[in-house]
């Protein structure tokens, strides 16, 4: 239901809104993991609903099949030859569809959660500018940009925002405060990260660097790098945990110097290798003064 989606209060209480008299089309935007089918399928699910108004009662003939997966007034439009969705499956799955009227409920609702390429964008773009009555489309997208000018002009945009902490909390529960935090906001991430074994032992690594290497001998400094090269691919998100350990440490130790040494020889890491500056240097350099040796 609609009303069970956590986060995103404006655009849910939009489309409970418009479930009573809803436009032809609309683009759900945002980074993956942000919700964006979730959203897609209970404003369908209410769309659809025999008996209640504005969000779906999940007791009817419409919401039951639903959630068996197999509504037939509801499609989801699938790239068929390539990963992008082409002109043929625009063609063979929703104007075909469209040329009858629906099987038994209100709407005729096509979801669409790939990229299409630009010619299935003009081909689906006469069906969008003289839709049938029954006719719903609910397009999906990381970035607008993949759209034509032409096809957003006659859709109704809604863009995802990152969650609250609150709201993650709600969804996630009291996980790992690490990844809630490299989750910013993104539920679907977060999700990620907790099931990641290199999110895990990244996180473990910069806690054991952090808690151990002030005053740590300079040769076990230098043999201490190796474990970082392991890393190189992901190591800005190392860094931030090493950060983010240090913030922890501050709160619960006190203002020590090691520590705020210890959170300048990050930040000045980030920006040389933001500026892709030499690795081994750039973290060598890093773990001394974090050390307290340079």
């Amino acid at each position: 239901m609609l009303g069970d989606i956590i986060g995103h209060s404006q655009i849910v209480e939009r489309l409970q809104k418009a479930a009573t008299n809803p436009s032809h089309a609309y683009i759900i935007t945002g980074e993956p993991g942000m919700g964006k089918l979730v959203l897609a399928q209970a404003f369908a699910k209410a769309l659809q609903c025999e008996e209640s108004e504005g969000d779906a009662c999940k007791a009817c003939l419409s919401c039951r099949i639903f959630e068996s997966g197999n509504h037939p007034d509801v499609f989801y439009v699938k790239a068929t030859k390539t990963k992008d969705i082409g002109v043929d499956d625009i063609r063979s799955q929703i104007v075909l569809p469209m040329s009858e009227k629906p099987f038994r409920y209100r709407y005729k609702i096509f979801i669409v959660n790939r990229a299409l390429t630009v010619a299935a964008q003009n081909a689906l773009l006469k069906t969008i500018e003289e839709p049938a009555s029954f006719g719903i489309f609910i397009l999906l997208t990381e970035s607008t940009q993949l759209f034509l000018p032409t096809i957003l002009s006659r859709c109704i945009t809604l863009k995802l925002n990152p969650l609250s902490e609150e709201e993650m909390v709600k969804i996630l529960g009291h996980t790992s405060k690490a990844a809630m935090t490299f989750a910013r906001g993104n539920p679907g991430r977060a999700l990620k990260l907790m099931e990641s074994e290199d999110f895990e032992e990244m996180q473990k690594l910069a806690q054991i660097v952090t808690n151990s290497i002030y005053g740590m001998d300079t040769i076990d400094i230098f043999r201490l790098y190796n474990q970082f090269e392991k890393w190189k691919e992901s190591i800005q998100t190392l860094l931030d945990m090493l950060f983010m350990c240090y913030r922890e440490q501050l709160q619960t130790v006190g203002n020590l110097q090691g520590h705020i040494s210890g959170i300048s020889a990050v930040g000045e890491a980030k920006k040389h290798l933001y500026r892709n500056g030499n690795f081994q240097m750039t973290v060598e350099l890093m773990l001394l003064k974090m050390s307290g040796a340079a």
